[in-house]
């Protein structure tokens, strides 16, 4: 499928002759499926293709007259997935998009050529498509935000309903970000430095923009990130306290009945005593435990040790 663009509008063919291609805008999205045959057409690396298809993320490659960039596109609705990838070939005044999602890409495309009207041209339909690779993602920064004062939450009112197991899987998506954004500001920086002159003044200055924003979006990652962090130390300090209250209990209880511990190993011994003769001595020996125990807890409440 080709975009041909020109005379302020675009359109939509299935085939371009090479020999028609001269001095005209066009770009091209292909299936990896026709990849191989599409290169050797129009006279592109295969093994560079290859390359950039197996790399993840993002990736920006300058060679010899011509751009080769591999995206991921991320789906900010379901993070840790993606909608596929997509390898750009770029020269001046023609790219190729090669993906595992022709139909998404090809949206993408038009959605941009509508967009821009009479001002169509081919540096801002690519802008475009970069743009769109981050629509989605204040809302996903949204969402983790309020998923993390969710915790917050439950923190303080101390309903602790698998938070460990959330903290986990907030890490996670914030990892796949951070990584992305990595990725993704590497290729806009390289961009942004030109070297075949692909790109007008005007296209670059939008690259840069972008660049801006998507650093912003970064630094947003990172603080979501310690803030998650944050909401960890707490949980583990409240399951610290906890686990110390619990002890304290334990030892209290434990404080309480160890007279009664000696009484027992006292009158277990193989000895002949006088109070076994004794007719109140059974009573004597529960009655003496009994005191031990009321006054083993009066003593902790009144110093308010439990």
């Amino acid at each position: 499928m080709f975009m041909i663009i020109g005379n302020g509008g675009y359109k939509i063919s299935p085939h371009l002759e090479k020999s028609q291609s001269k001095d005209i805008e066009f770009l091209s999205v292909t299936t990896y499926e026709e990849m191989e045959n599409r290169a050797k057409t129009w006279g592109i690396s295969l093994k560079i293709l290859d390359e950039a298809r197996r790399f993840g993320y993002a990736k920006y490659d300058s060679f010899e007259n011509f751009d080769c960039i591999s995206l991921e596109m991320p789906d900010f609705n379901k993070i840790m997935l993606s909608y596929g990838s997509v390898i750009i070939y770029l020269e001046k005044g023609r790219a190729f998009f090669f993906t595992s999602q022709k139909q998404r890409v090809m949206e993408l495309l038009e959605d941009s050529a509508k967009n821009l009207g009479e001002k169509i041209s081919l540096n801002r339909i690519i802008f475009l498509f970069f743009e769109a690779q981050t629509r989605q993602d204040y809302e996903v920064f949204d969402a983790i935000e309020k998923e993390i004062m969710d915790m917050e939450q439950i923190l303080i009112t101390s309903q602790k309903h698998n938070c460990v197991g959330n903290i986990i899987s907030l890490r996670k998506r914030l990892m796949f970000l951070k990584r992305y954004y990595e990725q993704f500001l590497n290729v806009l920086d390289i961009l942004g430095e030109n070297e075949n002159g692909i790109f007008d003044g005007k296209t670059l200055r939008s690259f840069k923009m972008l660049n801006r924003r998507t650093e912003r979006r970064f630094q947003n990652v990172l603080n979501l990130r310690d803030s998650v962090t944050q909401v960890r130390e707490s949980y583990e300090a409240e399951v610290d306290i906890s686990l110390n209250k619990t002890m304290k209990i334990f030892t209290v209880v434990t404080t309480i009945f160890l007279p009664l511990t000696l009484i027992v190993g006292w009158y277990g011994m193989n000895f002949d005593m006088p109070e076994y003769g004794w007719k109140y001595g059974y009573f004597s020996v529960i009655l003496v435990s009994l005191i031990f125990i009321v006054a083993g807890i009066y003593f902790f409440k009144k110093n308010k040790w439990f």
